[in-house]
């Protein structure tokens, strides 16, 4: 079974509303940028998105950049139940919270608890979460943890109005600064925990290192002068100065000074208003609930749960499709087990499910994508001429997926591994660069981009995959793993000790 390299949580709240309090259909809301699965009130659905477009084309806007890739509609969770998070990840219910960004080898997704008393609440997990989206597909260096999390908090607090939207607002979970004790400059810039999403996670001073990262990040973001010598101080620690002793040199501010400077600047919060365009066009669908229910499944599959939760979603998507009449059941209900026995499952059983589609001369996209993973997982019990005809399959319906859709991150992923099989070749790099560019945040995906281009002799292709690893503050050991590889890479080491710091068999110098 796969693992989800990244995963970010965010927004510890004290969900106080029951859990018997809703009772929302199932909806579809679709727009040019998102793919929103929601459990509330038509007119609440629609506004979300639209307000998510409103925050994408302002984000375009302030961070200076265009639309360069047509991507996928990002697919998205939206529901009135407190208890949402808690059905993705079992392990995370006691922690209350209200969203959830997670991107794993079967692609990128958010979940976000919708408060209906709190329209600002709810504005400000969806617009966190698309945050760290953005950030991972247009970052153009490795940033330490406090501005990856303040950026996120930064346009978390964006103020959707009528005719004008604020960037720069004073974020509600900053409020914990006026009566809990700041964490000195040391622990705010070099933290000593980690925020993984694993069992063990320490939420020891986790509001108050977001809330100070939002206030840096803010103070950063409010001069260009500021962002400039910012700039060279990302820099300069991705290349591996330390964190605190590089603070003063690249931008002026002697460590011991820096939280007065962030307080003086909370007292003058300078909010940007932009004009706000025209309200996105929305296309809403109501859903039966078995259908929705068995699509939730699908995304919780995506989402890549421990193995007996995966286990329990697959149960309980097979006892949803032979409800709904088996083989005659909705298609999406079928992809939806197929996906989850691939997954958690058997895969033979997944060709059974698909059987119907591959016997089509022009499968859709979906099931030709389902149909290459289940074929790779047939691959991988097999042996002699039986793997290598699997893997033929696997490439024939994952070309055919990409023939379809060529923005699909998972498709190209998947298919860029299937082409690997025979070693390195221009097709297999083209592949995973492509999955790796789509969605950068997927760890998976730049890994295999990286070696690709390493093993190529494309060092400065590599580079920029290496920042995007080296950028992740939630990786842990992974990242400083990426860091140091980043490092050797610059200093003109050789390619063999770039990719053994990368994949661990070297070991990573102690600072």
């Amino acid at each position: 079974m796969r693992h989800c390299k990244w995963l970010l949580t965010l927004c510890v709240s004290l969900l106080a509303w029951s859990s018997s309090a809703w009772s929302a259909p199932w909806l579809l809301a679709e727009s040019k940028h998102f793919r929103v699965l929601a459990q509330t009130s038509k007119r609440m659905a629609e506004s979300r998105v639209q307000d998510l477009e409103r925050l994408h084309e302002a984000m375009l806007m302030t961070l200076g950049v265009g639309q360069s890739l047509a991507r996928p509609p990002f697919p998205i969770v939206l529901s009135d139940d407190p208890d949402l998070i808690g059905k993705v990840h079992p392990y995370l219910r006691d922690r209350k919270l209200a969203g959830l960004f997670v991107s794993g080898t079967d692609g990128a997704l958010a979940f976000a608890v919708n408060h209906p008393m709190s329209q600002d609440f709810t504005g400000q997990v969806l617009f966190h979460e698309y945050a760290h989206r953005m950030m991972a597909q247009y970052a153009r260096m490795a940033y330490p943890a406090w501005y990856v999390e303040g950026f996120a908090e930064y346009f978390g607090a964006t103020i959707i109005a009528r005719g004008a939207i604020e960037i720069g607002a004073f974020n509600p979970n900053a409020g914990i600064l006026a009566h809990r004790s700041w964490l000195q400059p040391a622990r705010l810039l070099k933290p000593g925990f980690q925020s993984t999403g694993e069992k063990d996670i320490d939420d020891s001073n986790m509001g108050v290192f977001y809330a100070q990262s939002w206030l840096l990040t803010h103070y950063v973001l409010s001069k260009t002068e500021r962002v400039q010598r910012f700039n060279e101080y990302f820099r300069r620690v991705a290349a591996g100065e330390d964190a605190l002793a590089t603070l003063e040199p690249a931008t002026g501010i002697a460590p011991n000074r820096l939280n007065s400077e962030l307080r003086r600047h909370l007292d003058n919060l300078y909010v940007a208003q932009i004009p706000a365009g025209a309200l996105a066009t929305v296309r809403i669908t109501e859903l039966p609930d078995e259908q929705a229910e068995a699509e939730f499944d699908g995304m919780v599959i995506t989402a890549g749960p421990e193995a007996a939760h995966g286990k329990a979603v697959l149960a309980r998507l097979q006892a949803r499709v032979q409800k709904a009449g088996g083989d005659r059941a909705p298609d999406v209900m079928r992809w939806a087990l197929a996906h989850a026995q691939v997954r958690y499952g058997d895969v033979d059983k997944a060709l059974e499910i698909l059987a119907p589609w591959a016997q089509q001369d022009a499968p859709p996209f979906e099931a030709n994508r389902l149909l290459g993973w289940a074929w790779q997982g047939a691959a991988a019990h097999a042996s002699g001429a039986d793997r290598t005809a699997a893997l033929e399959q696997a490439r024939a319906s994952l070309m055919a997926a990409y023939k379809q859709r060529r923005n699909d991150a998972p498709t190209l992923y998947q298919l860029a591994r299937v082409l690997g099989t025979k070693g390195v070749s221009p097709s297999m790099t083209n592949a995973a660069d492509g999955a790796s560019v789509l969605e950068p945040q997927v760890g998976d995906y730049v890994y295999l981009a990286i070696w690709a281009h390493l093993e190529s002799g494309n060092r400065d292709k590599a580079q920029r995959g290496l920042q995007t690893l080296a950028s992740n503050p939630h990786g842990g050991e992974a990242t400083d793993r990426a860091r140091a590889a980043l490092q050797a890479l610059q200093s003109d080491q050789a390619t063999s000790d770039v990719i053994a710091l990368l994949n661990g068999s070297k070991k990573v110098p102690t600072p």
